[in-house]
C-alpha cells in the first residue's frame, strides 16, 4: 500500500513547502487554522483535513511547520493530538525552529505510543521553500532518517543528518544565530558607509567581492533593504528569530560554552524589538539601525 501523507501548518514557509510534497505526493491530506490556506492548497491537488485527528487518521508520514515548540506541543501531545490518534509506525516530521530539548521530550512521549518522531529545522526562506532548495537540519535515528528522505527531498536541497533527536533544531538555531549577527553587523557597516558619504551600492558589490561578503550582503541587502522593501517578504518574523538567538543562547548556557557576541545580539534584538515590534520581518533590524544612524542605506538606482 502507498504512504499516505499528512501536512499541518500552512504559514508563510509552510505552504510553499507543502505546495511541493503535493506535487510530488498527490492527494496530501493538508490541514490549518485557517481554511483559507487549506481551499488554496487543495486546488493544487491536496485532500483538505477538517482536524488534526483527520491528518493523523490518515497518514503514515505527517509534517508539521508550525511556528514553535508551543505549537507542536499542542499538535502532537495535546488533547486528540497526534499521540491520541496517529497509529503506532507513524512517522512525525517536525519542520518548526524549536526547542531541542523540547523536541526531545515529545519525541519521547510520542514513542511511548510507537511514534517515530525527528526535527527537521530548515533554512532559506519562502524563496527557498518555494523553490524547493532549502538547506534541512536533521535530528534522528538512522532508519527514520532513510524513512523521511523522499519527503525532505520534496522540499529541500542540502539535507544534513546532524545526528539524534535534537540535533537539527541546535544545528537551525546556531545558523539563525549567524543570519542575525550578519544583519546586525551588515547594517551597522552599511549605515556607515552611507554616513561616510560613500555608494550603498558600490559598498556592496565591493564587499560580495571580497572576504566580507555573505547571505546577508549577497540576497538580504540588495533585494530588500537596498531597495526600502520591509515587507515580509525579506524573512520570519523578528519574533522568530529572537525566539531561535534565545535557543542558541540557553543551548550555550547548557554547556557552559562562552557566548558574547551571541548573548549581546539576542539583547540588541529585543531592544530593536520593542522600538519597531517583534512582528516585523526580521531584516528590520536595518531598519532600526538607519534611523538610529538617521540615514537610509539605498542603492542609487532604487531611489
Amino acid at each position: 500500500m502507498a504512504t499516505r501523507i499528512g501536512f499541518i501548518g500552512l504559514g508563510n514557509i509552510g505552504r510553499p513547502m507543502a505546495g511541493n510534497i503535493v506535487k510530488q505526493f498527490p492527494g496530501t491530506l493538508v490541514f490549518d487554522l485557517d481554511t483559507a490556506r487549506v481551499e488554496r492548497l487543495a486546488g493544487l491537488g491536496a485532500t483538505p483535513a477538517r482536524s488534526i485527528a483527520d491528518v493523523a487518521r490518515g497518514s503514515d508520514v505527517i509534517l508539521l511547520s508550525l511556528p514553535t515548540s508551543n505549537e507542536v506541543d499542542v499538535v502532537a501531545l495535546g488533547r486528540d493530538g497526534l499521540i491520541d490518534t496517529a497509529a503506532a509506525g507513524t512517522l512525525i516530521i517536525d519542520l518548526t525552529s524549536g526547542s531541542p530539548p523540547r523536541s526531545k521530550v515529545i519525541a519521547e512521549r510520542l514513542a511511548e505510543r510507537g511514534i517515530s518522531y525527528i526535527d527537521a529545522g530548515v533554512s532559506g526562506g519562502v524563496a527557498g521553500a518555494e523553490a524547493a532548495t532549502l538547506g534541512i537540519m536533521i535530528g534522528a535515528s538512522d532508519e527514520d532518517m532513510a524513512r523521511a528522505r523522499p519527503y525532505l527531498d520534496a522540499i529541500g536541497k542540502t539535507i544534513v543528518h546532524m545526528g539524534p533527536v535534537g540535533a537539527g533544531h541546535t544545528t537551525k538555531a546556531l545558523n539563525n544565530l549567524l543570519l542575525a549577527l550578519n544583519t546586525v553587523a551588515v547594517s551597522e557597516v552599511m549605515a556607515l558607509a552611507v554616513k561616510s558619504g560613500l555608494d550603498a551600492g558600490k559598498v556592496i558589490t565591493a564587499i560580495n567581492g571580497s572576504s566580507g561578503r555573505s547571505y546577508v550582503t549577497d540576497v538580504r541587502f540588495p533585494r530588500y533593504v537596498m531597495k526600502g522593501d520591509y515587507s515580509h517578504a525579506g524573512g520570519m518574523a523578528l519574533a522568530l528569530l529572537l525566539k531561535d538567538v534565545a535557543i542558541a543562547c540557553e543551548t550555550a548556557r547548557a554547556h557552559d560554552a562562552s557566548f558574547f557576541m551571541g548573548n549581546l545580539v539576542h539583547q540588541l534584538i529585543m531592544r530593536i524589538g520593542g522600538e519597531i515590534g517583534l512582528s516585523a520581518p526580521n531584516h528590520s533590524i536595518a531598519k532600526a539601525i538607519e534611523d538610529w544612524a538617521g540615514v537610509e542605506i539605498r542603492a542609487k538606482d532604487a531611489e
